[in-house]
C-alpha cells in the first residue's frame, strides 16, 4: 500500500512527459500506472480502476477526448476524476475538454506544484462525495 493509498493512471504518448508526471506522483506517494496511448489507458482504467486519471489530449489511437468519453460512459468508472493535459491552450480546446466531461484542464508546460494541487483537490472531492 502506498502512503496516499491512491492510484493514479497517467496517459501520455510523450515519454518525457509521461516519465516526469509519473515520477512526480510516485515521489508524493501515489501508486502510478502508465499508458502510452488512450486505447491502452482505457484498458488499464477498466482493469485497475484508478482513483484519478491524468491524460494528455493529443495522442495516437485514442486521444484524451476519447478517454474522457469512455470513462464517463462506463458506470464503474464514471466517477473517476479526469484531468486533461495539453499544449493546446486555446479557449475552444479548454471548453471542449470540460464539455466532454474532464474535471480539469491544464495547459502544458505546467507547474508541478499546480498539478499536484489540482490532483489533491480532485481526490479530496471524490473522498467526500456521497
Amino acid at each position: 500500500m502506498h502512503p496516499t493509498g491512491e492510484r493514479v493512471l497517467v496517459i501520455d504518448d510523450d515519454p518525457v512527459s509521461l516519465r516526469f508526471v509519473a515520477t512526480l506522483l510516485r515521489e508524493k506517494g501515489y501508486e502510478v500506472l502508465t499508458a502510452e496511448d488512450g486505447r491502452y489507458g482505457c484498458e488499464l482504467a477498466k482493469q485497475h480502476r484508478p482513483d484519478l486519471i491524468v491524460s494528455d489530449l493529443l495522442m495516437p489511437y485514442r486521444d484524451g477526448f476519447h478517454v474522457v468519453r469512455v470513462i464517463r460512459a462506463d458506470a464503474d468508472l464514471a466517477r473517476i476524476p479526469v484531468i486533461l493535459l495539453s499544449m493546446r491552450g486555446g479557449e475552444d480546446d479548454v471548453v471542449r475538454g470540460l464539455d466532454e466531461g474532464a474535471d480539469d484542464y491544464i495547459v502544458k508546460p505546467f507547474n508541478a506544484r499546480e498539478l499536484l494541487a489540482r490532483i489533491r483537490k480532485q481526490l479530496d472531492r471524490t473522498r467526500t462525495a456521497p
